[in-house]
């Protein structure tokens, strides 16, 4: 059985899901941080991220250059244990830059897996895995 304060975590962590969602398509890079732990890891397909730093400067030299981007987040699934948490959620990203040759979308879909710690009351990433289901479009529209 849930507990309120079982609940209020649950809420917590899910915003933090989403706040990186929406950090990322504001360019709110301040937000951003704030999602992640300060010595947080990122690893993705083409890599690993060291430090919430990191994380943040590859998030914007990725976003900035396009005329908009969408980040979607569902079926998100949370385990808490205490004050650490397990939380694996789906992801669609679209990415526009209508300068790009070869055509101006890229579309980029798969699943987070993401690993909570509860730092100073707050809840923050310290490790997120990002795989890919599918991807479709120009990947040029992402600026290397």
């Amino acid at each position: 059985m849930s507990t309120p304060h079982h609940c209020a975590a649950w809420q917590e962590i899910h915003n933090v899901i989403t706040s990186v969602a929406h950090a990322q398509d504001d360019h709110d890079w301040e937000r951003l941080a704030r999602c992640f732990a300060t010595d947080a890891r990122y690893v993705h397909p083409k890599g690993e991220l060291a430090g919430q730093a990191e994380i943040v400067a590859r998030s914007r030299a990725a976003l900035e250059p396009l005329d908009a981007s969408q980040h979607l987040v569902g079926s998100i699934h949370i385990v808490i244990e205490g004050d650490r948490a397990h939380a694996t959620s789906y992801f669609q990203a679209q990415h526009v830059r209508a300068a790009a040759t070869g055509g101006s979308l890229f579309f980029i879909a798969g699943t987070y897996t993401d690993e909570f710690a509860n730092v100073d009351g707050q809840w923050v990433i310290v490790l997120r895995t990002q795989t890919y289901s599918w991807r479709d479009g120009n990947p040029d529209v992402i600026v290397r």
